[in-house]
């Protein structure tokens, strides 16, 4: 009888105890002793059983009995056929639709002889014994993670140990770079990826940056000192997917020896792609919009009907020049967007110019015009009062706290009653530390305010000076742009944020 031959090995100790050429000699050895013809060994090398996916062998082998290769199909044990049961079954009712017997030599049954209701059994010891041992595993994983188990590869450092990095100063150089590039040349993830590439610098796999892999290194705490993990795990074993775990699972870990670039810098990156993300993340169906500095006007103009960022075109008929579209006109027509509005960009280039220059005509009445709008923004945030009156206040409040405290100490009041009593004050104390930090704020912008808009109007200078303008350089003097189907255009001023003048 012609037979094939399938084993399956998942680990690197299986192979040790097992290996593939010992199991090929067994196989051997069983057709010889039963006058049996070996036509072929299928073997799938590290490959787990709980799927058939990448099981390439095992897949080769069904197709090769649709082309009657062979009459049987011969395995050690159920385990090394599938630990899935539904795969179990598929795969021999296939066989046997072919009329080509599978026998598990360790049990030594048949799917032939046996009945399916005896395989499913054997099937679903085996899926159970998978089970157990994902659970062993994920165990296991938990517990190195709580320790702070690192990974394999993390750009930036050098592996030790399970536990132990240090600092590869060269790629930790380029780390540093790409947040330079990120915060001080507000440049976006995938020019600094190409300027990566044209410097010939590497990834940790020795291949060429992407805007993902520049995303991961700015997104990741490790760089500042502070290391999580466990924020991923196996959600079924089954299907072997792997799924985010909420971020109370998640195990933190202050490493101070790993920092490449300060907590403070860290710090910065985040907002900046916060502030991104929200700029530019324009809402169904746009979620993927993304922040871009290639051209001059790269995600700055605005539609203001759809939300989306008009993008470049470039006129090739009679008089070559570049204008600037809303993307989803320009895409579904009116159908979704009727802004049908095209914006040369050297006309634009000059309006923005020349609406910039108005402004600072009268520097001393800009610059008050702008502290008195901080003013009245920051003025919202909290109730304004006087830094006496608010020490005054919370004072009060905290021995009021305390009275509360004592009654309940005394039996006077239940513990119900003296966490609705707390809580009020609490609420009160947090409005008026709010309060507090504003008083602070204006104190200090008061004295600092006038410098930092003054430097805003050098930049504005410049700006008009430049012959040749980037995407960086507008973005130094204005927020952006947006457009409505009137063709009416509004110029938004860079936006100050208080933290950063202070």
């Amino acid at each position: 009888m012609r037979i094939a031959a399938y084993c399956r090995v998942s680990t690197d100790e299986e192979k040790q105890l097992d290996s593939l050429a010992n199991q090929k000699n067994f196989f051997e050895e069983y057709a010889a002793k039963n006058g049996h013809v070996l036509v072929r060994l299928y073997a799938d090398e590290g490959i787990s059983g709980t799927s058939l996916k990448k099981r390439d062998e095992f897949i080769r082998l069904l197709y090769d009995a649709k082309l009657g290769l062979f009459d049987m199909v011969v395995v050690k044990d159920v385990s090394r056929l599938a630990r899935n049961t539904v795969d179990f079954l598929q795969s021999i009712r296939t066989l046997k639709g072919l009329g080509i017997n599978t026998l598990f030599l360790t049990s030594n049954m048949d799917s032939l002889g046996e009945s399916e209701f005896v395989l499913t059994l054997f099937g679903a010891m085996a899926q159970e014994e998978s089970a157990n041992l994902s659970k062993r595993v994920k165990f296991g994983k938990e517990i190195s993670a709580k320790k702070g188990r690192v990974p394999q590869r993390v750009f930036g450092y050098d592996r030790i140990d399970n536990f132990t990095l240090v600092i590869n100063e060269k790629e930790a150089q380029i780390v540093r770079e790409i947040y330079r590039m990120y915060i001080e040349e507000g440049l976006g993830c995938r020019k600094i990826s190409i300027k990566l590439n044209e410097s010939g610098h590497k990834t940790k796999f020795n291949c060429e940056w992407n805007p993902r892999g520049v995303r991961r290194v700015l997104e990741n705490p490790i760089y500042s000192g502070h290391y999580i993990n466990h924020k991923y795990e196996v959600g079924d074993y089954l299907v072997g997917k792997v799924v985010r775990t909420p971020e109370d699972q998640h195990f933190h870990h202050d490493r101070p020896e790993w920092e490449i670039v300060s907590p403070e810098t860290f710090a910065k990156a985040q907002k900046q792609l916060e502030m991104r993300r929200k700029q530019y993340n324009t809402g169904e169906p746009f979620m993927q919009a993304r922040y871009s500095s290639k051209y001059i006007f790269s995600t700055l103009i605005k539609c203001e009907h759809c939300g989306r960022s008009f993008s470049r075109k470039v006129h090739k008929y009679v008089n070559t020049y570049i204008y600037w579209v809303c993307p989803t006109n320009y895409q579904y027509t009116a159908e979704k967007c009727d802004n049908k509005t095209k914006l040369r960009e050297d006309i634009l280039l000059s309006k923005v110019k020349e609406y910039l220059a108005s402004l600072i005509q009268d520097k001393s009445t800009f610059v008050n015009k702008i502290i008195e709008e901080i003013e009245k923004q920051n003025q919202t945030k909290c109730i304004k009062h006087d830094a006496s009156d608010i020490k005054m206040k919370r004072k009060r409040l905290i021995a009021k706290k305390e009275r509360y405290q004592e009654m309940y100490a005394n039996d006077v009041m239940t513990m119900t009653e003296l966490k609705e009593k707390t809580a009020a004050i609490a609420e009160e104390l947090e409005r008026l530390d709010c309060s507090m930090k504003q008083y602070a704020q204006m104190i200090a912008f008061q004295k600092n305010g006038e410098d930092y808009i003054r430097r805003y109007i050098q930049d504005i200078e410049q700006f008009l000076n430049m012959e040749t303008v980037t995407n960086i350089d507008m973005r130094k003097v204005i927020s952006r742009i947006t457009v409505n189907k009137d063709k009416t255009i509004k110029i938004e001023l860079k936006k100050f944020d208080i933290d950063d003048i202070l």
